[in-house]
């Protein structure tokens, strides 16, 4: 399943997604990766804190993975609201 990502606030919620997939606790996903349980909450909450390589290490954990695609392919925003966010 491909979930586009437009903005950093999509990013929390689509950590969390995955990780609750596996039925695994931020403490688990910190175990996994490295990080405290608290560190793992931040980026789920204030996902503008991730750095590339943390979000990088994470998404393999989690069993996805990043595809750059270009805007022009991407299925229009949900609303009006989420384009003026997209449009950086």
């Amino acid at each position: 399943m491909e979930t586009p990502i437009r903005t950093t606030g999509e990013l929390g919620p689509l950590i969390k997604r995955l990780r609750k997939a596996k039925n695994w606790s931020q403490s688990e996903l910190g175990r996994r990766v490295g990080l405290s349980q608290e560190r793992i909450s931040a980026m789920e909450n204030h996902p503008e804190t991730v750095t590339m390589d943390k979000l990088l290490t994470l998404m393999m954990a989690l069993g996805a993975h990043f595809s750059i695609v270009q805007p022009d392919a991407l299925p229009p925003p949900a609303t009006a609201d989420a384009a003026r966010k997209a449009d950086w």
